[in-house]
């Protein structure tokens, strides 16, 4: 693309009208302010409608203008003229509008001029690169490589490696940096169950080291076996069972008595009660019923001292019965006592307490022995508990192996696949260094801490970091990327070269024109705004400063703009 003409109006600086023709070579010189850098505003901005940082909401009509008016006259690479005009008005946007040789467009139909927003800014405007973050300025750099690299440099870098390598890898990874990542991630994995590993094998081995105590033996085998055949022949002794059953009953007849006497006793107090009662109602000192208390009428009085009678007369047969009872129990009783006391005396008594004696002795054998057996139990557990704990172990051991092989496996496979990546890098850097001289990219870095491999975009120019440059080097750097660009993607866009003063040591334009059009701009003090073909100086235009400005500006039917003088 070559641009040959701009126009604006109420475009930024210039109020009016600003047109100018521009060449293969085109010098713009003059003082501070004066609008040198208004052709690269007005190209980017007719173009892509964006400011030179790609910035679409960028206003940049002229502040004391309603609208903007910008054209573009260009020749594309096959060789055909084109005209784009471009207006805009800063509050109705219906009168927005863009036009391609006469005919409306918009904005996607002019990817065919430019092609890529990015690539386009950064070719036409090579700073607008730098300022970009490494991440985007790889993938600048990648998307254009990309076209002039082989489709199977990847495959061709693969099969450089040895049957060895190709082996471990088992094929060329779709991602190599996040199949790096992988193994990075699967290694800390593997190393982090190692050291779980090594956590269970100190705990199993303090119980594998252990000591086991000996067994203890019950030796009082035979004494509590005497013990228990004694106390059965004396718990079968039948004068000492006969007594304890004679016991047994005389102590029932006494609860039995005892019982039957309080009853008797209670069904007395009971009767003196109600006999007085009953004798008061029926003289008539009292008219109160003896259940509820209330008052009792004429006609009930008969009924109730009748009920009242019935009542003693049932508890005397009961008291009666129960006087009977008891002398007929304290009679049994004497004579149950007399049974008792005709068993055997004295040896009887001695046998029951060497009966307890026995009982306690046996009890305490019995308790003996079951803590041997519960010791004896806990031993046995822990002998178990380290037969296991040295088995876990043997277990553990082998997991650790197996995780120190796979460990091994991915490591390998990480080396070769570094191996891989820097070589695929490489390739692609030898590619990108066809077209930069003094500017090297690195593409991956390697950290210290661990020698692993990092995606990266490192620019140096004559191995100086881009952030250690000065002004003259920095856009030296700038205008090697737009060349490769232009070069790589055929694009063949302008390279606007700003600050040309400060950078007399370099002679850009044989390096450049050659490849594209090519547009110095330097500051000269105190001079007006010229624009001039750098091959011939005769050929220039001079621009002054007007105080005429437009206050409005629109296009008519043809396309022709028209401006009322403010």
């Amino acid at each position: 693309m070559k641009v040959n003409y701009v126009k604006t109006i109420g475009f930024r600086k210039f109020k009016k009208s600003f047109e100018t023709e521009l060449y293969d070579i085109t010098s713009i010189s003059g003082k501070n302010r004066s609008g040198k850098s208004n052709v690269l505003f007005a190209i980017i901005n007719i173009i892509l409608g964006t400011n030179l940082t790609g910035d679409e909401k960028a206003c940049l009509i002229n502040k004391n203008c309603d609208a903007s008016y910008g054209e573009l006259h260009f020749t594309d690479n096959a060789g055909i003229d084109h005209i784009l005009i471009r207006a805009k008005h800063r509050y109705d946007n219906s009168k927005n509008f863009v036009t391609l040789d006469g005919k409306t467009v918009t904005q996607r139909d002019l990817i065919s001029v430019y092609k890529d927003k990015k690539l386009f800014l950064s070719i036409v405007n090579p700073l607008y690169f730098l300022s970009k973050k490494p991440a985007e300025q790889k993938e600048l750099v990648d998307k254009y490589l990309s076209d002039i690299c082989p489709n199977n440099l990847m495959e061709i870098v693969y099969k450089s490696l040895s049957k060895d390598e190709q082996e471990i890898l088992e094929g060329i990874p779709k991602d190599i940096p996040t199949y790096i990542t992988e193994l990075n991630e699967n290694i800390k994995k593997s190393d982090n169950t190692i050291m779980a590993l090594n956590g269970k094998i100190e705990y199993a081995q303090n119980i594998a080291d252990g000591k086991v105590p000996s067994l203890k033996t019950f030796e009082k085998d035979e004494e509590l076996s005497l013990a228990r055949q004694e106390l059965s022949y004396l718990n079968t002794n039948q004068n000492i069972i006969d007594k304890e059953k004679q016991k047994k009953l005389i102590n029932e007849l006494e609860r039995d008595i005892l019982s039957k006497e309080t009853e008797f006793s209670e069904l007395e107090t009971s009767m003196k009660i109600g006999k007085k009662k009953y004798l008061e109602i029926k003289t008539g000192v009292s008219s109160l019923c003896p259940t509820c208390g209330q008052h009792i009428q004429d006609e009930s009085k008969k009924q109730t001292i009748t009920n009242m009678y019935n009542d003693l007369i049932s508890k005397y047969d009961k008291r009666n019965l129960l006087e009977t009872q008891v002398k007929d129990l304290k009679l049994k009783l004497t004579t149950e006592k007399c049974k008792y006391h005709a068993l055997e005396g004295n040896p009887t008594i001695e046998k029951s307490k060497r009966i307890t004696i026995i009982e306690d002795n046996i009890k305490q054998l019995e308790n003996e022995k079951l803590e041997i057996e519960k010791f004896n139990n806990e031993v046995t557990l822990k002998e178990n508990t380290i037969k296991n704990a040295k088995a876990d172990i043997s277990n553990f051991n082998k997991q650790k192996q197996t995780h120190a092989k796979c460990i091994d496996d991915l490591n390998k496979a990480k080396k070769v696949a570094q191996k891989l990546y820097i070589s695929y890098i490489e390739e692609k850097m030898k590619l990108a260094k066809q077209y930069l001289k003094d500017v090297d990219i690195k593409f991956y870095s390697v950290l210290k801490t661990t020698g692993e491999i990092k995606e990266d975009f490192i620019i140096t120019y004559k191995n100086t970091p881009l952030s250690d440059l000065s002004r003259s080097e920095t856009v030296a750097t700038a205008l090697e990327f737009a060349n490769m660009f232009n070069q790589i993607s055929k694009a063949n866009f302008p390279i606007f070269i700003d600050d040309y003063e400060s950078c007399a040591d370099y002679d850009f334009i044989k390096n450049y024109a050659e490849n594209a059009q090519v547009i110095v701009s330097k500051v000269e003090k105190g001079n007006f705004l010229k624009i001039a073909d750098y091959t011939n100086k005769d050929n220039c235009k001079i621009i002054k400063p007007t105080i005429i400005g437009y206050k409005t500006i629109f296009i008519n039917k043809n396309n022709v703009a028209e401006k009322k003088a403010a």
